[in-house]
C-alpha cells in the first residue's frame, strides 16, 4: 500500500471514528474511543512480557520469538539489550502516547500504521525511504521528550554528555537511545540485566510523562 494512501486512510478512519463517537455519545463516547484506540495501538505485543520471555533461557522457543521482536540475538551484550528495550518502548509506548495526545485517535492510528508498514510490508526503496523520513519526523519530538525524562530521572550529566557527543544531536535520531543505554547501563552486563536496565529506564521516563500529562489535565490545558 502506498505510504501516502496509508497516511490518508489512517487520518480519515481516525477522524470519522472520532466524529461518530462524539455524535453518538458525546464526551463519554470520545473517552471510550480513546481508551480503545490506545489499547489497540500500544504494542503490537506487550513489551514487559517480551522482555521477560527474552530473559528466560529456560524456554528457548519463546525466548527466540521475543528476541526477534526486540531485534536481538541470544549473544547480544547488556548495552545492546538495554538499547533494544528503549527502541521498543519508543515504538510501542512513547510514540503512541505522544501522537495520541497531540492528534487524538488519528495520530495514534497514523503512527502505528506507518511504523507497522515500514517494518512489516515489502516496500520499494523509494517508498521505504519516504516512510522512514516521515517516521523520523514523527519520532523527533518523542525522542526529545524521552531523553529529557530519562535525564531527569537518572544521571543528567551522563545523558547530556551522550547527547553532546553526537554531531547530529539536534536531529535527535533514534540512535541517540543507543548512546544513552551505553552511558547509563553496565557495559559488563549480560542480556538479561541489559533488558532489565532498559525496561527500568523506559518505565521511569513513562512515569515522568504521565505525571506531566496529569498536571496538564488538572490545569485544563488538555481536553
Amino acid at each position: 500500500m502506498p505510504a501516502a494512501l496509508l497516511t490518508a486512510l489512517a487520518l480519515l478512519i481516525g477522524g470519522l471514528a472520532t466524529a461518530i463517537a462524539s455524535g453518538l455519545a458525546g464526551l463519554f463516547g470520545l473517552l471510550l474511543l480513546g481508551i480503545a484506540t490506545v489499547l489497540y495501538t500500544l504494542g503490537p505485543e506487550h513489551l514487559d512480557r517480551d522482555i521477560r520471555m527474552a530473559s528466560n533461557p529456560g524456554e528457548p522457543d519463546r525466548q527466540q520469538v521475543a528476541l526477534e521482536r526486540l531485534l536481538l540475538t541470544p549473544v547480544a551484550s547488556g548495552t545492546e539489550a538495554a538499547a533494544a528495550s528503549l527502541h521498543a518502548a519508543l515504538a510501542r509506548w512513547f510514540g503512541i502516547v505522544f501522537w495520541f495526545v497531540v492528534l487524538g485517535v488519528p495520530g495514534a492510528l497514523l503512527y502505528r500504521s506507518l511504523r507497522e508498514a515500514h517494518h512489516g510490508y515489502r516496500l520499494g526503496a523509494a517508498e521505504r525511504a519516504w516512510m522512514g523520513r516521515v517516521l523520523s519526523w514523527m519520532n523527533w519530538p518523542v525522542v526529545a521528550l524521552m531523553t529529557g525524562a530519562i535525564a531527569l530521572m537518572t544521571d543528567y550529566d551522563r545523558v547530556k554528555a551522550a547527547f553532546d557527543a553526537r554531531e547530529d544531536r539536534w536531529q535527535l535520531p533514534v540512535a541517540l537511545l543507543d548512546d544513552i543505554a551505553r552511558a547509563l547501563c553496565d557495559p559488563a552486563g549480560d542480556l538479561a540485566s541489559g533488558l532489565a536496565d532498559g525496561r527500568r529506564l523506559a518505565w521511569r521516563a513513562l512515569g515522568i510523562w504521565f505525571a506531566v500529562l496529569s498536571l496538564l489535565l488538572l490545569a485544563g490545558l488538555l481536553s
